[in-house]
């Protein structure tokens, strides 16, 4: 049971990489394009900028928390501590950080004018498992709750 249950982690843990990696490659162009235009527009920086550069990173910040603390809900798992509270928060965070990294990344479309069905298309398989981590951590919860009234029982 508990190899299934890792096998199923680790190919989570590597499709979250073939995104994460995908979306780089794709991104690489905008980017590089963007850089040229930068680097022939020597104008000052505005604050919408700046905010909105600390907005990518937040998002980018996002996207490596949940990836951390996936890979911490794996090595506990790995332990055998499978029920336990940290792994409860670790797949919480884990959803937090999805859902900020998608948040930051939609905005710079949506600024540009884009359209937000078009976003949300993009993006609904990482909103897909970041409800899913919630579920998962509330499910484990609630069993540690039980587990806890019945430890209490007498």
């Amino acid at each position: 049971m508990k190899k299934k249950l890792n096998f199923f982690c680790v190919l989570m843990l590597v499709l979250m990489v073939a995104h994460v990696t995908l979306s780089f490659v794709q991104g690489a162009d905008d980017f590089a394009r963007g850089w040229e235009e930068g680097a022939a527009n020597n104008s000052t920086l505005t604050w919408s900028e700046f905010l909105f550069g600390i907005l990518g990173l937040a998002a980018v910040g996002g996207f490596i928390l949940s990836f951390a603390c996936f890979v911490r809900f794996i090595i506990n798992v790995n332990r055998n501590e499978v029920f336990v509270w940290d792994n409860v928060w670790s797949l919480r965070i884990t959803a937090l950080g999805l859902f900020l990294g998608v948040l930051g990344v939609s905005v710079f479309p949506m600024r540009e004018g884009g359209n937000i069905i078009e976003l949300f298309e993009e993006d609904m398989a990482v909103l897909i498992f970041a409800v899913f981590n919630l579920i998962v951590a509330e499910a484990f919860a609630i069993g540690l709750k039980l587990r806890e009234e019945q430890d209490l029982t007498i």
